[in-house]
């Protein structure tokens, strides 16, 4: 059964949580896959795999969008179990990590600069992981631009734009050089005044992963964890050399991925549409470009192909800002992530990065590649 990689946020009630079983008469090498879940616990427990290929799928709104998680386990009671405890690891992460949860610890921050807080282990996690995508990417990649990510969801709940006044006061608390964090002893503090911090380019990517090693402890090693199209997945199904995503292209294009992660990022689902001259109007993206302080206005969709969710979600977001050029550049630096770019426009042009789409295992319906 493929999974559909797509971005969307839903803020529809939860969907309530449900089990499926598939019983597949399959031969699962006991010794193989037992070594590997006895890496992850404290004692010698059988993978959920080896001992039976019953798969169970869950659902419910996590972060604000739907989370679907598929796995092997060997009964139900179990499978239920194992579910509970992703959805309760999943919703420390959001209490952790939530702009839009007042009481959540991001949020609990102090505004004033100079003012340092000790934050607890995903919050600690979640900015180590931030500043290094930041670093990596030049900046293409802010964890600072709450201010921002605020200022422009009000313009668009109110149907205007933010005049350059206002943007240059945005863009002031904004910027991944003025946190000031310590990991070893997890304080922060933030060089200037009203500074605020945005996981929505990483979050996801991190709860993914995070939903895979609480499965793993559990001794399940073949999984698959989709949170709003951000999509990564462990061992491959029984009797299978890979899970099978599709993409949601004009091509359907179809990648085979085992023990990695892929992210789709671009306007289609989240926009605002401005009206410029006459009856034409401009599509602005919800991913912010830090250098000028607003939306992406170039149509482009960018899939990103990783070994973990947490860097397929923030390149995703890094290399729509980025482009192919510099993006390109990047990823030669990376030799288990891979990219493509798909420019809506009339000649649907397509860059993909060198190795395209490493680390998948195959790729079916692949478009014509553009060379850049």
């Amino acid at each position: 059964m493929p999974y559909s990689s797509k971005k969307y946020r839903d803020d529809a009630k939860a969907v309530a949580m449900k089990s499926v079983a598939i019983i597949m008469h399959v031969l699962v090498s006991c010794m193989g896959i037992g070594a590997l879940s006895a890496c992850q616990c404290n004692g010698p427990i059988a993978s959920e795999s080896a001992v039976a290929a019953q798969q169970f799928e869950f659902s419910r709104l996590v972060m604000g969008a739907p989370c679907r998680i598929v796995f092997y386990a060997r009964s139900e009671e179990s499978a239920n179990e194992s579910a509970r405890a992703v959805f309760e690891r999943l919703a420390r992460i959001e209490e952790a990590l939530s702009d839009w949860m007042p009481a959540s610890e991001t949020r609990q921050l102090p505004s004033l600069a100079g003012v340092k807080a000790t934050v607890g282990p995903d919050l600690a996690a979640a900015i180590s992981a931030s500043l290094a995508y930041a670093r990596m990417t030049d900046g293409a990649f802010d964890p600072t631009v709450g201010a921002l990510t605020k200022g422009w969801r009000a313009a668009r709940r109110d149907g205007r734009i933010p005049d350059a006044t206002e943007l240059q006061t945005l863009r002031a608390r904004c910027g991944w050089q003025q946190v000031q964090f310590d990991e070893a002893t997890h304080t922060y503090a933030a060089r200037v005044p009203g500074l605020e911090l945005d996981f929505g380019g990483i979050g996801q990517g991190i709860g993914a992963d995070a939903a895979l090693a609480v499965l793993r402890e559990r001794g399940v090693v073949s999984a698959l964890i989709d949170l709003s199209g951000d999509i990564a997945v462990s061992d491959a199904p029984p009797g299978r050399t890979g899970w099978n995503i599709d993409l949601d292209d004009p091509w359907h294009t179809k990648l085979e991925l085992a023990n990695a992660a892929v992210t789709t990022s671009g306007d289609r689902f989240q926009h605002m549409d401005v009206a410029t001259s006459g009856s034409k109007t401009t599509r602005r993206s919800h991913i912010i470009d830090p250098t000028t302080g607003e939306p992406l206005t170039t149509r482009v969709e960018v899939v990103v192909v990783a070994r973990t969710g947490v860097e397929a979600d923030a390149l995703a977001t890094a290399l729509s800002v980025m482009g192919p050029e510099r993006g390109r550049a990047l990823l030669a630096k990376l030799q288990t992530t891979s990219a493509r770019w798909h420019y809506e426009t009339e000649g649907d042009p397509v860059v993909t990065s060198e190795g395209w789409p490493t680390p998948a295992l195959a790729t079916h319906a692949t478009p014509g590649i553009a060379t850049f």
